[in-house]
């Protein structure tokens, strides 16, 4: 039997139902998962003293939802599901595959991006990841993002190494410092520096940056790592 301290505990916001109620089930079947169904006006309704309460969690590990369902920006959504359920990891699910509600998300937090198409195998895929802290974001997303470099940051990316472009990718896909510096076989002091180096150089400030900088590169839909 799983611990409770090792369960992941999530909620299921859609607006039918029964597809919630069903996904719950399917993922319930793995045992370290624990999920709860919701509908959308069970969020726009709530207020701040609403808060969700599950006499079996103390927390809310993720909350995953089609953001297109919901009438806020995404912003105000991610405020609202935090006050309501305390989510700490929120995962957009959705038929809407617009470059602008994907961008949107990401600036408002998500971690996580994938469409309705997506098998359960990867959605549970996309949930064990966020939940370990990666991003995770479907290449259905990243096609739809803008990969033209602008003339400023052509020279910028060619100003980095290959052991910057391998960090900074890393980074990107969603990988700590020290897996990083044990793939290289170096400490994460240096592998620290080499992300900072190669930030500087693309003047990114934090990891959203970085992820979003290899979206717009096609770096996310990369496999090759060149060390």
């Amino acid at each position: 039997m799983i611990a409770e301290d090792q369960m992941i505990h999530m909620v299921v916001i859609d607006k039918d139902p029964m597809f919630a109620l069903g996904l719950c089930s399917l993922l319930e079947k793995r045992l370290s998962i624990s999920a709860s169904a919701f509908a959308p006006v069970d969020l726009l309704q709530a207020g701040p003293d609403h808060r969700y309460t599950d006499q079996a969690a103390s927390r809310v590990d993720i909350a995953l939802l089609d953001p297109a369902q919901i009438d806020l920006p995404a912003g105000h959504l991610a405020k609202r599901l935090r006050e309501r359920f305390g989510a700490r990891c929120l995962i957009s699910y959705t038929n809407d595959l617009s470059m602008t509600l994907a961008r949107a998300s990401l600036a408002a937090g998500f971690r996580g991006v994938l469409p309705r198409s997506a098998g359960l195998e990867q959605l549970e895929a996309a949930i064990m990841a966020v939940h370990g802290g990666a991003t995770c974001i479907d290449p259905a997303f990243a096609n739809l993002f803008d990969s033209v470099q602008t003339a400023k940051s052509v020279p910028r990316q060619r100003e980095l190494t290959e052991r910057e472009i391998y960090v900074l990718k890393s980074v990107a896909f969603g990988k700590s410092l020290k897996e990083i510096g044990l793939e290289l076989e170096l400490s994460s002091k240096t592998i620290e520096t080499y992300k900072a180096r190669g930030s500087s150089k693309l003047n990114l400030q934090g990891r959203r940056a970085i992820v979003e900088y290899a979206i717009r590169n096609g770096w996310v839909q990369s496999e090759e790592r060149t060390a």
